[in-house]
C-alpha cells in the first residue's frame, strides 16, 4: 500500500500558470521613467568620447552608476564653491 492510498483527503490541485499576457517592455520602462520622475529630473549631456571612457572606468573602479558619480561630483563641486 503506497503513502497516496493511506491519506483520505482529496488530492491537491495542480497549480496552473498564470496565463496574462507579460507586460510589454516599452510599457515598463515608460512606468520605471515615471517613477523616477517624481524624485529626479532628466540631463542629456554630450561629452567628448575619451571622457566617457573615463567615466565608465571610474565607475567600474568604484561600483556606482555613472548617474550616482555624476551626482557626488556635482556635490562635491558644489561643497567647494560653496553651494551646498
Amino acid at each position: 500500500m503506497s503513502p497516496r492510498d493511506s491519506v483520505t483527503s482529496a488530492p491537491e490541485k495542480k497549480r496552473t500558470r498564470n496565463r496574462e499576457q507579460p507586460t510589454p517592455h516599452k510599457d515598463r520602462v515608460r512606468a520605471y521613467k515615471a517613477r523616477k520622475r517624481e524624485t529626479h529630473k532628466e540631463i542629456n549631456v554630450f561629452v567628448r568620447p575619451e571622457v566617457k571612457e573615463v567615466l565608465v572606468k571610474l565607475c567600474e573602479l568604484k561600483g556606482i552608476t555613472q548617474a550616482d558619480l555624476l551626482e557626488m561630483m556635482i556635490e562635491a563641486e558644489a561643497r567647494n564653491s560653496e553651494l551646498l
